[in-house]
């Protein structure tokens, strides 16, 4: 497997005005599943994206895959699904499963990994 540099990698961002920051780098992932993907070397059983917030996040749920969110930097406060919102820091995890809505806010960086292993006839 090759070795991805992160400063290689390119970002997208949405940034204001009635938008918080976001940056995003897609370090792993596919064309097939992303036409924006970039990157030369691909895989279609995995996504991992670097993204960096200031803000937030607004309620949103993933269809496909399980999610996990691991904190790099930072803070913030996270809300899964109907449990109580929750606060969260560096080297935490964050679990969304497949379907369940969330939404976070915080000033942090975080690593977002999607799995197709085990996911329905979507998956390539």
């Amino acid at each position: 497997m090759p070795v991805i540099s992160l400063a290689e990698v390119p970002a997208t961002a949405q940034i204001g005005p009635g938008r918080d920051t976001i940056v995003m780098k897609k370090v792993i992932g596919s064309r097939a599943r992303d036409p924006a993907f970039a990157m030369p070397d691909e895989t279609p059983s995995m996504s991992i994206t670097h993204v960096r917030i200031w803000g937030h996040l607004q309620r949103s749920s993933n269809e496909e895959t399980d999610r996990a969110m691991f904190i790099v930097d930072g803070d913030g406060v996270a809300q899964v699904g109907d449990e109580a919102p929750r606060g969260f820091g560096p080297g935490d995890f964050i679990l969304i499963p497949r379907g369940v809505s969330y939404e976070f806010k915080g000033n942090l960086t975080y690593l977002v990994i999607n799995s197709r292993e085990g996911t329905d006839s979507k998956s390539s």
